[in-house]
């Protein structure tokens, strides 16, 4: 029974830093090719400084404004879900509701949280 218990605790451990790790590298913007693509690292640097409520509103967008989730399909084209650019999506979000999309070629289910629902609001959900 110790060695379920240890077992278990050393996959709770490895999930957990393996996570955080994951995440770390999802919110740094000067890492994130989908930020990078939008914006350059001397002007994300800058705004670090200079606008840190415009820097955090940018990092947000590209990274939490949504929820993406892996659906098992037999033929899907696999994707790195990390490199999603939520802005092609953008035209379909909604003001008071999630709107969801199931991209069956990739294998992924795109959930865009609603404009209320946004902790930092980009200049067109204005």
């Amino acid at each position: 029974m110790l060695k379920f218990y240890l077992s278990f605790f050393f996959f709770l451990f490895y999930i957990t830093c393996f996570s955080q790790s994951n995440q770390q590298a999802k919110i740094d913007p000067l890492n994130n090719p989908v930020i990078l693509k939008h914006y350059s690292m001397i002007d994300l640097q800058n705004l670090k400084t200079q606008d840190s409520v415009k820097y955090n509103t940018i990092i947000y967008y590209y990274t939490n404004s949504f929820i993406i989730e892996k659906i098992s399909c037999a033929d899907c084209i696999d994707v790195d879900i990390t490199l999603f650019d939520v802005s092609v999506y953008e035209n379909l979000r909604l003001q008071n509701e999630r709107y969801t999309r199931i991209v069956e070629k990739f294998g992924v289910k795109v959930t865009l949280l609603s404009v209320d629902e946004l902790v930092y609001k980009m200049p067109i959900h204005n």
